[in-house]
């Protein structure tokens, strides 16, 4: 009769004792979080809204706009904020 060894956590290489919630990392917690969120936003974001920009009009629902506008923020961020190679020459 072999007895299967206990399961060691890679990282560490330690003998893994954690089981259940408590051995899911954070980021796994913040992103099921995120997503709780997200899906109650849509659900109370579903009405459509006129949405004119120049010379364009559509209708769409609210929570596609909104997401439009949160992507096109994001992407300005990216664009504008001072890149890694540059940063990391001037303080070294």
């Amino acid at each position: 009769m072999n007895a299967s060894p206990p399961p060691v956590d890679g990282a560490s290489g330690h003998v893994s004792s954690r089981k259940g919630l408590s051995s899911v990392p954070p980021r796994v917690w913040a992103a099921l979080v995120l997503l709780v969120v997200t899906v109650l936003f849509v659900a109370q974001n579903r009405d459509t809204a006129q949405i004119q920009f120049l010379v364009v009009s559509l209708t769409a629902p609210l929570w596609a706009a909104l997401a439009v506008s949160v992507a096109a923020g994001v992407v300005i961020g990216l664009l504008v904020r001072p890149s890694q190679r540059r940063s990391r020459g001037a303080s070294g």
